[in-house]
């Protein structure tokens, strides 16, 4: 009995090993550079997901071992531009990866998939086909001045903030605030209260955070998700779509809006979204909708306040790119060309205003997450290296943006002046900026989120000062889904201009 146990034992051991040398020197990625935990499963993924520092550790891999790295036994993560077309061109044969499925709420007992979460490309272009018209700048600016409401209530709130003293403001979540009232206007042509309360109504914000965490974690090893909260038991007995705020918020704006029968003027993202509804396949089912609108209460709130809090926060910690933003605008006024309400028209040909956005955004881009996709049947070579079939590919849009053969050596640094340079220089380094994703995935709600912030930043700086309340202290960075920050209070004061 002693003796079959042993060999039991031993030819256990044996297949164990054998299967650890297969993973670190034989198998198809072997070649691959990387740390060892990657060549025998998602450890380390889970780990950097798991302790929310995915971009930096993401990027600290690609700075040691090159431009292809391995991040898990069927995981690459790449950093070469020449990468970008073929993984995420417009003719691109990359499918996404199951890492997406997981962010897709339910509705009715079946999962609710978004132009962001769906892996089906018929199924993307029917959305964009019926939704995008809704996104364009057009539309943006139609609807600028229903956005003027919420900028001056974010510039009273401030103000009040700064009678009561010199004390620490929490900037961060002012600037949430302001981004969901937008959005609130900007979807449905109404103040959600978040400013005016000054408070995180019904813990929208709050509440998604840990869902983005679970989703981010998981999504390391999308299998484990239907162990848990992908379980349909489960979901019915938590009765999870229930307790999906921000879902229920989309639900209830929608069936208003439809019981309403008539659309707003100027017609907002939702009217515009309706005007495609139908039961015909080739329209928008009212699933898709819902789907769509919760897309946007998730997606644009977050772009918005991340890249604000990057502005001003890289904005106080380099007083000369500061100085020369706030005499750019000083000066746009004092001249006439801005007034408040900040018109989009006038601030965006403000130049380095815009090198400080698309700065901001190229530092600290709103997702933290590799951008994955599945290597097409065949197989592929990137990098010098095959890729067997169903490999998982991707970049992270904190690693491309800081490829230092791209946006040069000091990539780690914020200067807007890069993005002042000769025009063949700049437009090779928009080429390579992921902050918004690439090729027929990139963000919808871009020209929306541009506007706002073009519009923001002018009216913030013109009417108040900036400095950190603890300059030798850095923010904290959540790398998850989302790359939110906390921990970056300021001192704010009225230059009175109002």
């Amino acid at each position: 009995m002693g003796n079959m146990i042993s060999i039991i034992w031993l030819s256990g051991s044996v297949l164990v090993i054998s299967y650890f040398l297969y993973q670190r020197y034989f198998a198809a990625l072997a070649r691959i550079p990387g740390p060892l935990t990657t060549s025998f499963g998602n450890f380390w993924k889970l780990r950097a997901a798991y302790g929310a520092d995915m971009p930096m550790r993401n990027l600290d891999l690609h700075r040691r071992y090159g431009s292809i790295v391995r991040t898990g036994s069927r995981t690459v993560s790449i950093s070469d531009p020449a990468a970008l077309p073929i993984v995420y061109g417009f003719k691109t044969v990359y499918e996404k990866s199951a890492f997406y499925e997981l962010a897709e709420g339910w509705y009715h007992g079946q999962p609710l998939s978004n132009m962001i979460t769906t892996r089906s490309k018929g199924h993307h272009t029917h959305l964009r086909r019926n939704a995008m018209h809704a996104y364009t700048m057009a539309t943006a600016m139609s609807l600028e001045d229903t956005l003027d409401p919420s900028i001056e209530q974010l510039l009273r709130s401030l103000r009040e903030q700064c009678l009561e003293g010199k004390k620490a403001i929490d900037v961060a979540s002012w600037l949430m605030y302001f981004a969901f009232d937008a959005i609130g206007r900007l979807n449905f042509s109404e103040d959600l209260g978040y400013l005016a309360t000054g408070s995180d109504i019904e813990g929208r914000i709050t509440g998604t955070a840990p869902v983005l965490t679970y989703l981010s974690v998981v999504e390391q090893a999308p299998w484990l998700h239907k162990f848990m909260f992908g379980s349909a038991t489960l979901q019915r007995l938590l009765n999870l779509e229930q307790t999906n705020s921000i879902q229920n918020l989309a639900i209830d704006m929608v069936k208003k809006r439809i019981e309403k029968g008539e659309p707003n003027e100027p017609k907002d993202i939702l009217d515009l979204m309706l005007i495609n509804e139908g039961p015909e396949p080739s329209k928008l089912a009212i699933d898709e909708i819902i789907g769509l609108t919760t897309t946007n209460l998730i997606a644009a709130p977050g772009t918005v306040a991340i890249t604000l809090r990057a502005v001003l926060y890289h904005l106080c910690r380099n007083s000369s790119a500061y100085r020369s933003l706030q005499q750019e605008i000083d000066c746009a006024f004092e001249s006439g060309a801005l007034s408040m309400p900040v018109k989009y028209e006038t601030a965006s040909k403000l130049k380095y205003l815009e090198a400080a956005i698309t700065e901001a955004l190229r530092m600290h881009p709103t997702t933290g997450l590799l951008l994955e996709r599945n290597v097409p049947a065949g197989g592929a070579e990137i990098c010098g290296h095959y890729l067997p079939e169903g490999t998982v590919v991707g970049i992270n849009a904190w690693v491309m943006n800081r490829n230092e053969d791209v946006f040069g050596h000091d990539s780690d640094s914020f200067r807007p002046e890069r993005w002042l340079q000769d025009s063949t220089r700049v437009n090779e380094m928009r080429r390579c900026l992921l902050s918004f994703g690439a090729g027929p995935r990139t963000c919808a709600g871009r020209n929306f989120a541009m506007m706002e912030m073009v519009k923001v930043v002018p009216a913030l700086l013109r009417n108040f000062s900036f400095c950190l309340a603890d300059p030798g202290k850095e923010w904290k960075v959540q790398g998850h889904w989302f790359t939110h920050q906390s921990e970056m209070d300021m001192f704010i004061t009225s230059r009175n201009q109002l």
